[in-house]
């Protein structure tokens, strides 16, 4: 990727932005319903649970790392936009959200094996009270996730739509002004 430009940058950025989006959100929601299946079908479910918090464990880095190396995002008096703030904070606690979930497979009494390659299960011994210790953070980090990613989005939709003074998505099309003969023209009529 040698002579990267900035835009196109950005517009990796983006795709791995929103492509985080799906990824986070069916994980994020998808948790929620997981009692609710009997063993056998919690097993699979929770193997493509895992797998995909695995996949968003290194998606999350390297959307880190393309953020710092290409310096995206970082405008002066960051700390000083919500939306920027959250999206700092949504990363390291999206990583430690799924070292959590790690945490959790690892102590659960039932097989964990995350894309049916990575046994998480089988890295401590079974523990329930661990495991309810670990289910409940789990749950408690979901919905502070969830909560960054809905006041992230009302922070976007806000300034989208409703502040004046922000720079618009498209730059407006102005019109052209006539060329220079034509207003000679019209000036001497």
């Amino acid at each position: 990727m040698a002579g990267m430009t900035k835009a196109k940058a950005y517009s990796v950025a983006r795709v791995l932005h929103w492509f985080g989006l799906g990824v986070i959100l069916f994980n994020l929601l998808s948790g929620w319903r997981l009692d609710t299946f009997g063993q056998a079908a919690k097993e699979v479910l929770l193997m493509v649970h895992s797998g995909v918090g695995t996949v968003i464990f290194f998606l999350m880095l390297f959307r880190w790392w393309w953020r710092r190396k290409y310096k995206l995002y970082v405008p002066p008096r960051w700390w000083k936009r919500p939306s920027m703030v959250v999206q700092w904070v949504f990363y390291p606690l999206t990583l430690i959200q799924v070292g959590i979930g790690l945490s959790l497979a690892s102590v659960i009494s039932y097989p964990v094996v995350a894309f049916g390659l990575i046994p998480y299960s089988s890295l401590a011994p079974d523990n329930e009270q661990l495991q309810a210790t670990f289910l409940q953070a789990h749950g408690l980090m979901a919905y502070l996730l969830i909560l960054l990613v809905i006041a992230h989005g009302a922070d976007r939709w806000k300034a989208l739509f409703l502040d004046s003074d922000q720079q618009p998505v498209a730059p407006v099309a102005r019109p052209t002004p006539p060329p220079v003969a034509e207003t000679q023209e019209a000036s001497n009529s």
